[in-house]
């Protein structure tokens, strides 16, 4: 029996992308100049304020990332993103060429099914790991989040293989990883 997620299940996952509300402007005429917006009085020096905090923001970042140019930017905040499925996941962290191959090595393991069992090993979920509890690395939600699964399978790969297609370039010669 298969037992998949249906396509209206969304899965979530915590990232370390910054995103922050930014207020949109107006955008220019069609002369490109910019469209004035009159601010309530006594705004103008709030709008002045917000601006300068912004700004001291910006230089204190890019001081933060010139310090640590191994840290990056995006790595100073978490953010809740939902993905589609493990495989929309997948897709959104690696290249093109490493998604197929970690495409073809998650497909034959366990058709991306996060309850996949192999009923001779106990390998368990879409990375078909051995033994399951190994998954608890990524996450307490293994058992059931594809996401958490993925990250730990891709993981696995790069430390092991050097890459998703590392871990294919292996799966073909033997037919397993």
């Amino acid at each position: 029996m298969h037992i998949g997620v249906s396509g209206t299940d969304t899965y979530t996952d915590r990232t370390h992308r910054a995103t922050r509300g930014r207020r949109s402007s107006p955008g220019p005429h069609a002369d490109g100049h910019p469209i004035a917006v009159p601010q309530p009085a006594g705004q103008e020096d709030a709008t002045a304020q917000e601006a300068q905090q912004t700004q001291g923001q910006q230089d204190a970042t890019a001081q933060s990332s010139s310090r640590y140019p191994h840290i990056s930017r995006s790595a100073t905040a978490t953010t809740r993103h939902s993905y589609a499925s493990p495989k929309a996941y997948a897709k959104s962290v690696l290249s093109t060429t490493q998604f197929f191959c970690a495409d073809a090595v998650f497909t034959r393991e366990s058709n991306w099914n996060p309850y996949a069992t192999n009923p001779t090993s106990g390998a368990y979920g879409i990375a078909q790991a051995l033994p399951a509890r190994k998954y608890a690395s990524a996450g307490s939600d293994w058992r059931s989040n594809g996401i958490t699964q993925v990250r730990w399978g891709l993981s696995y790969m790069k430390s092991r293989y050097g890459s998703p297609c590392g871990a294919w370039a292996f799966w073909q010669s033997r037919h397993w990883y």
